[in-house]
């Protein structure tokens, strides 16, 4: 059975480790920066513990490079120049911005380079085990490392989604907004009921119900005909009452809604509900910020 070393022991790094050996794979060495992160996950999981990076790639057959993707080149450089890589081994990072031609230079030593990233969120070490399973990964690179990616994401209960090599900024962009930028909608979306005395908590407990909602609405129908609310019905006169509060009563919100709104208009123009009047109208609405 091949064996996989670790070099970098952050969230998605630790989560990898930890769900390729609950699944049966031979996960036998990892190695970290400057953190304890790697020790503990050593320790963890009863694997090897590294100092020296170039040690994993003694010991494995499979590489995972799971830094930041700032330190990924920085990796490359040190493999090449370890003496330890080998005719065989297959060598993946984790980074969702990067295609495998970030490990090109690997080819030389007649290893196999690809790109294995989780489609998932990592806001720590538990909740990423818990969501890993039935998450996508996208994945590009050699063929033999094609291969092996699809039997480790098959292990983890995940699905592949080739990315070409040239799309990968675009598909990480997309990740951003799927995640991180709903996060910062969300953070936005319970600054407004602060406003009329809700916490955070029960803000986020009452979104709750409507997210899940919504989601499953575009699962069921696709995100046009899941779109709801005062744009696609064209009810100009709530939009005006909602911008007139926002724009007096937390104006910080203003040009958010604002362009998130010219957004929603152009989706409902698709749905073809709007009359030009109403159209109008509400590019009145959300071109004016005062």
């Amino acid at each position: 059975m091949n064996k996989v070393g670790i070099i970098g022991a952050g969230k998605v790094g630790s989560v990898l480790a930890i769900a390729l050996q609950r699944e049966g794979a031979k996960v036998c060495a990892v190695a970290g920066g400057c953190s304890d992160s790697a020790k503990i996950l050593a320790d963890r999981i009863g694997i090897l513990f590294c100092r020296d990076t170039t040690i994993v790639a003694r010991e494995a057959d499979i590489i995972l490079i799971a830094t930041p993707d700032r330190e990924i080149k920085n990796v490359v450089d040190l493999l090449k120049t370890s003496g330890e890589m080998r005719a065989g081994q297959i060598v993946f990072h984790v980074c969702g911005s990067q295609s495998a031609e970030i490990l090109a230079d690997l080819r030389s030593f007649g290893v196999a380079v690809g790109s294995i990233h989780p489609l998932q969120s990592f806001s720590n070490i538990e909740a990423g085990l818990k969501n890993l399973s039935n998450s996508y990964f996208a994945i590009d690179g050699d063929e033999r490392a094609l291969i092996k990616a699809k039997e480790l994401v098959k292990k983890l209960s995940g699905t592949c989604l080739y990315v070409p090599p040239e799309s990968r900024a675009l598909y990480h962009a997309a990740a951003c907004m799927a995640s991180n930028y709903l996060t910062a909608l969300l953070h936005s979306t319970v600054t407004l009921m602060k406003t009329f005395g809700v916490d955070e908590t029960q803000a986020i407990q009452a979104l709750h119900p409507i997210l899940q909602g919504t989601l499953a609405n575009i699962e069921k129908y696709g995100t046009l005909q899941a779109l709801t609310g005062p744009i696609v019905r064209g009810d100009v006169v709530t939009i005006k009452q909602q911008l007139q509060k926002i724009d007096a009563q937390i104006p910080s919100q203003a040009q958010l809604y604002r362009e998130l709104g010219k957004y929603t208009l152009d989706m409902a123009k698709q749905r073809q509900t709007l009359s030009s009047e109403q159209i109008s109208d509400l590019n009145q609405c959300f071109s004016h910020l005062t």
